[in-house]
Order: structure tokens, then C-alpha cells, then sequence
């Protein structure tokens, strides 16, 4: 292993506090934690076709698997430390100067601190990321943690989409919508390449059926009734 990764390893072994140093010198800890953790992880790639015995290849997942604990560790208190700066000196109405916004200040990048912040904001999701790299014999990564509440963001505004939609709809509409969603789903992506003549009418008959229930969708023919407030559904080209 480099230098890099030894002196990263010495600090979070022989320093149990390491985490309640002031920001300026987690950041170069930080870095460290990078390099250590990159290292690692190219090891662990390697470690089968290393010459070395079962229990010393244990020993170098569980260290590679505390340097990456440990960075998240780093990384969420940086993010702890940054959200309590204020975002610039001399209020929000300034002209920003060099030095006056916070990621100058904390000596970072927007983008570092906006990373930092969010892994601080989400503790479960990095316990979550912990758990499964231990499961899969793996090095908990930053960018694991940062990918997994992406997706869980994306799934949340999905849910909030669908509950609006539902909210929204009239419920003969919506369950009208839900149904075709669903048989859209079912539907292969790509038909099959080959078909026996017997077989594709059988497919343009049930084509033709589909066609037939929704055309005045299609058409956009189908009025909305005076009794209902809902939007209609929104006409597809052919």
C-alpha cells in the first residue's frame, strides 16, 4: 500500500476523536481518505489472484472496509460543520467578494460541500450503503452513498407525482389510466422478429381491438362530462 493509505490508516486507529477536529484539518484527512480508499479498492479487485492466505485477505477487506466507514465518517462531519456556516459573510444582499461565500471559506468547492452536506443529511442511507458493502464483501463509497439518495429522491418524486395525479383525477379516470399503464407495461418492448402468417393476424386482430377501445382517445373525440371537473386525458398522436 502507498503512503498515503498508511498514514490515513495510522490516523483513524491511533486517533479515536479524529472527528471532533476543526474542519481545516479534516479536509486534508479527507483527502487522504480518497486516496486510501481508491487504493483499497483496487486491491480488493485484485485480492483473488493474490498469493495470500485466506485470513490475510480478510484482514485487507476489513481495513479497506474501515477507511471507507471512516471517510463517510469525515465526509458527513465536514457536511455537519458546513450547514451551520452561514452561506455568506455580510448578509444576502452583498455583492459576493473573494473569501465572503461559505465554500471559499470551508476551502472547498460548491459541489464538494453540497456532497458533504447532503451525506450529512442522510445518515441512513449511509448505514444503508455500510451494510450492503459489508454484505457484498465490498469498500463503502461516497459516491454509493451520494448515488443511492439521488434514486431515492427520484423515487420519492415519482410517488409524489403519482399521489397528485390520483388526487386529481376523477377515480373512474384514474383507474381508466392505471389500467393501460399497466397493460403498456406487459407489452415486450420489441415484437418478435419471425412470425408465421398465422400467427401475425392473430397479433393485428388483438392490435386491431386495442385500436378499437381507445380511438376516440386517439381520435380526440372524447368530451368531458359536464358533471365531472377533472382534466380529460390527453390525446396521443397516431
Amino acid at each position: 500500500m502507498n503512503d498515503g493509505t498508511n498514514v490515513f490508516q495510522a490516523l483513524i486507529k491511533r486517533d479515536p476523536a479524529f472527528l471532533d477536529r476543526p474542519i481545516e484539518e479534516l479536509l486534508p484527512m479527507r483527502f487522504m481518505g480518497e486516496v486510501a480508499v481508491n487504493a483499497y479498492r483496487g486491491l480488493i479487485r485484485r485480492l483473488d489472484d493474490l498469493p495470500l492466505a485466506q485470513e490475510e485477505k480478510s484482514a485487507k477487506l476489513k481495513d479497506g472496509q474501515d477507511a471507507g466507514k471512516a471517510l463517510l465518517m469525515i465526509e458527513a462531519r465536514i457536511g455537519e460543520l458546513a450547514i451551520k456556516e452561514p452561506r455568506r459573510i455580510g448578509g444576502p444582499h452583498i455583492v459576493p467578494r473573494k473569501g465572503t461565500l461559505k465554500p471559499e471559506r470551508l476551502g472547498m468547492t460548491r459541489k464538494q460541500m453540497h456532497h458533504a452536506e447532503a451525506i450529512a443529511s442522510h445518515p441512513d442511507v449511509v448505514a444503508e450503503v455500510i451494510r450492503e458493502a459489508e454484505e457484498n464483501e465490498d469498500i463503502p463509497t461516497k459516491t454509493a452513498v451520494l448515488n443511492k439518495i439521488a434514486y431515492k429522491k427520484e423515487l420519492e418524486r415519482k410517488k409524489e407525482t403519482r399521489e397528485k395525479n390520483e388526487i386529481e383525477m376523477a377515480g373512474d379516470a384514474y383507474l381508466y389510466l392505471s389500467r393501460l399503464q399497466d397493460a403498456l407495461s406487459l407489452i415486450p418492448s420489441t415484437p418478435p422478429k419471425e412470425l408465421r402468417e398465422r400467427d401475425l393476424l392473430l397479433i393485428k386482430a388483438v392490435w386491431m381491438r386495442i385500436y378499437e377501445k381507445g380511438k376516440e382517445f386517439l381520435n380526440g373525440t372524447q368530451s368531458e362530462s359536464p358533471a365531472r371537473t377533472s382534466k380529460r386525458l390527453p390525446s396521443r398522436e397516431r
